[in-house]
């Protein structure tokens, strides 16, 4: 069997529109036009279309790249080891947000498309949820709802840091998520509760 090898034009070609269109991105350029993204790429129009249907379609193969990483990374531990080790979820969303935070600020750039970031998390968050049901033998519901909470607190407070709204480092964020995950508001330690 032989291996194909990847078509090495095409490939720097995709590398050319993609940084035209992060360069276009950070610019504040709006809205984003396939003829003026193939000028910045160096490329014509007919090119862009025989790797993207439209900007959209773009856009959407970051929100691929993201997916991909991100269940790669999942896939390093066993449910086992998610169910067991405290913290470890946390520690796995915060490393791909933190490895990811450029493809972050792109797409929420976009101002309209931050459904595709939530879809993105929704989707993984299912995912992840169904393997933590099927290997613990709970309901999708209550496995959902642990997903969930971690996931979306740990990537809320990351875009917080990222955006200097709060100031711990990533490490004490994971843990004092961990402490409150385990025992609540008590877990706080100086909160009078």
């Amino acid at each position: 069997m032989t291996v194909k090898q990847p078509d090495l034009r095409a490939v720097r070609t995709d590398k050319a529109i993609r940084k035209a269109f992060e360069d276009m991105i950070m610019a504040g350029d709006r809205p984003i036009k396939v003829t003026e993204l193939a000028k910045r790429a160096g490329i014509n129009r007919k090119t862009f279309y025989l790797h993207y249907d439209t900007v959209d379609d773009l856009i959407d193969s970051y929100v691929a790249d993201a997916k991909a990483d991100l269940l790669n990374r999942l896939r390093k531990h066993s449910v086992d080891n998610y169910v067991r080790q405290r913290g470890l979820l946390i520690q796995v969303l915060s490393d791909f947000y933190t490895a990811n935070q450029q493809f972050y600020a792109y797409i929420l750039q976009l101002g309209d498309d931050t459904g595709r970031v939530r879809r993105l998390e929704a989707e993984v968050t299912e995912i992840v949820a169904r393997q933590i049901a099927d290997a613990e033998h709970i309901s999708m519901d209550d496995a959902m709802l642990v997903v969930t909470f971690s996931s979306s607190t740990i990537l809320t407070m990351l875009r917080l840091k990222t955006a200097g709204k709060v100031h711990f480092s990533v490490a004490e964020m994971q843990s004092k998520i961990a402490a409150l995950n385990v025992g609540g508001l008590k877990a706080m330690g100086n909160l009078p509760i």
